[in-house]
């Protein structure tokens, strides 16, 4: 259930990036005989299935995997495996009870255009179904308003600490440790049969000499780190530039919200054609990256982070709802932030929240602010603490120079 868990959520995170690139080129190729099975009820047939999946997985088979680790089967049933399904069958049911129930509630009191609010608790029908999930989405979106800023700044720090790392430690081939270590051994044996003490020995040279590296790979390795940093630094400007150019459309009425871009005639054309939809596709896999570097940069969330070995069943599933979560939540924030001018499909569009100006606008304005101010306060920080150790220093110099004078 974890796997199919990943494998949807994979699919949620490439459904975007594979319907801007299918839309552009079933506008610039429209009579293109290789690209014959690409149309648009495919593309709409996926946004469809996923959305179902997502459901299935998130409200059905996760539910299921937790409830079932933790369930002993019912009393006067043993403890076998059909007693403990039959248990975690029992709580899913009652959790999807309880979850239309408060959809329900919501809905009345949130949603209802009457003045006077009527409840039906019993009425499952009247509950938008697309409502639970576009509660979901809201709370990945917003999570990743937190997370994203955040990953944006330890992206720096996780590609320089891996760069300079890999460049501090010599290239070696793993044979030649082998190779030494086994003559080594041989004649420690040799020299224990003929009656000689082996503490003496010391280990031999390797067999095989080093091979210096080449001209490319010096020139690549003195290269490859600041080509890095400057890539990161380009991705990271150019979304907080989207981000910031929606925000002014908005304002200025230049772009119409998520949720009635789908009622209007809107040219999803690229400016750029297959170049443009490529940049918003590497812009969105590389928000997916920052986010989920992100989340497990979080004090809260930082415990999830999956250890080789040391990672239980339950974190597994916490893990995968939040990957899950947050890979849904993706074509929604792109779309919200202005990153895409793919129109949301299927039910991803009738999201009820994406039709409020002020939360749609205030969210763009709160991630460009937080994302400036992650990358300030990363880039600015070793500036700071030296400012104020200098600071301290001055204080304490001038505190001794006044106890000297009072003695």
């Amino acid at each position: 259930m974890c796997t199919c868990s990943l494998a949807i959520s994979i699919g949620a995170a490439t459904l975007l990036p594979f319907s801007v690139i299918g839309s552009e080129i079933l506008q610039a190729y429209p009579d293109s005989y290789y690209f014959k099975w690409l149309n648009w009820p495919l593309i709409h047939s996926l946004w469809d299935y996923v959305f179902a999946l997502s459901n299935l997985s998130l409200f059905i088979l996760l539910p299921f995997a937790y409830f079932f680790i933790e369930s002993q089967g019912f009393r006067g049933q043993g403890k076998g495996i059909m007693a403990r399904v039959y248990e975690t069958v029992a709580v899913c049911i009652m959790l999807i009870v309880v979850l239309i129930c408060l959809a329900d509630v919501m809905q009345s009191f949130l949603l209802s255009q009457q003045k006077s609010i009527s409840l039906s608790l019993l009425s499952f029908t009247s509950v938008d179904l697309p409502f639970i999930y576009s509660c979901v989405s809201l709370i990945g979106v917003f999570t990743l308003l937190i997370t994203t800023p955040i990953g944006f700044a330890r992206m720096f720090t996780v590609v320089s600490d891996h760069l300079l790392a890999s460049n501090s430690i010599p290239v070696t081939d793993p044979c030649e440790h082998v190779v030494s270590r086994l003559e080594y051994e041989t004649q420690k044996l040799r020299l224990m049969r003929s009656g000689f003490s082996a503490n003496s020995l010391t280990p031999p040279e390797p067999f095989l000499p080093q091979k210096p590296l080449r001209g490319y790979q010096k020139v690549l390795q003195s290269v490859k780190y600041p080509l890095a940093i400057v890539l990161l630094l380009l991705l990271t400007a150019v979304s907080v530039l989207m981000v910031v150019i929606n925000t002014l459309q908005l304002l200025f009425g230049y772009r119409a919200l998520p949720v009635y871009a789908q009622y209007i005639e809107v040219n999803s054309r690229h400016t750029l054609g297959i170049f443009g939809a490529l940049i918003e596709v590497v812009i969105i896999w590389y928000v997916m990256v920052a986010s989920l570097v992100g989340v497990y940069s979080v004090p809260i969330l930082r415990r999830l982070r999956p250890r080789k070995g040391k990672t239980t069943m339950t974190f597994i599933i916490a893990n995968c709802t939040t990957v899950l979560v947050l890979s849904s939540a993706l074509p929604v924030l792109a779309k919200t932030l202005g990153i895409t001018t793919f129109d949301l499909l299927g039910a991803y569009g009738s999201f009820n929240w994406l039709s409020n100006f002020t939360l749609v606008w205030t969210y763009n304005v709160a991630f460009a602010a937080a994302t400036v101010s992650c990358l300030v306060n990363h880039f600015t920080a070793p500036v700071r603490r030296e400012f104020i150790r200098r600071v301290k220093e001055l204080s304490c110099r001038k505190r001794v120079e006044e106890s000297e004078k009072n003695e």
